[in-house]
């Protein structure tokens, strides 16, 4: 796996390089650097949608402080990285259903990527820094009480929390109880770039989408933040 930057994984910004630092508080080890890498990301960048959609950079990721699975995912990826710990992202798609209560997207796939993470020897596929901890603790339990598996975000039986030590899915879970949440795998891109110049995509960019999309995501993001006001935790 890569330790290298990319236009997207610009671990080497001065902004980049003071939230590793934060993230990792003086850790030693890999693993729980990773994991308080994971935590960051999780929490600190809210889920949900800018309007420069994945066309961002890692440290604008940061700045923004709001991002879904294919921003987080640079994000994560570019600060592991940057932390010294290899790691790269696997692109495939996904149940539209991931997002019922929050936006329709108009296709029954979305685009989306997890980070494969190599530590002791061993790699680890997650996704669960996604969705921060206050919604994805009041999505689960809105999909508890609605007798649903997927929606808000999140799937029934995803996590939330990652030990370093195992796979986490809070998105791309693979129960075997729910029709196959993915149609393609696209494998590992260098980055979110190199994924959307090859081949054809159910979310590229367009001039259409570019114009649309800053007007399009306040809703989505609002209910999402309805959500987390909801939760009483």
């Amino acid at each position: 796996m890569s330790l290298m930057p990319t236009r997207y994984l610009d671990f080497e910004h001065k902004d980049m390089k003071a939230a590793i630092l934060e993230a990792c508080d003086g850790a030693a080890a890999d693993r729980e650097r990773a994991v308080g890498i994971f935590n960051f990301v999780r929490d600190r960048v809210r889920f949900g949608w800018d309007g420069r959609f994945y066309d961002m950079r890692a440290s604008e990721v940061l700045n923004a402080g709001i991002g879904y699975c294919n921003t987080k995912s640079t994000l994560f990826c570019a600060m592991l990285r940057g932390a010294g710990i290899p790691a790269r992202q696997h692109f495939v798609d996904i149940s539209t259903r991931i997002l019922d209560g929050l936006l329709d997207p108009g296709t029954p796939f979305v685009d989306h990527s997890f980070v494969e993470v190599d530590l002791d020897g061993r790699t680890h596929s997650v996704d669960a820094y996604i969705v921060d901890r206050s919604l994805f603790d009041a999505a689960r339990e809105r999909l508890f009480s609605e007798a649903r598996s997927l929606g808000y975000g999140v799937h029934r039986d995803g996590v939330c929390d990652w030990d370093g030590e195992a796979d986490a899915f809070s998105q791309f879970v693979r129960t075997g109880r729910d029709p196959a949440p993915t149609t393609r795998d696209c494998g590992v891109h260098a980055d979110v770039g190199d994924f959307y110049r090859r081949g054809s995509r159910w979310n590229r960019l367009n001039i259409a989408l570019r114009l649309g999309i800053p007007f399009f995501i306040p809703g989505p993001n609002a209910r999402a933040q309805a959500l987390r006001r909801a939760d009483p935790g």
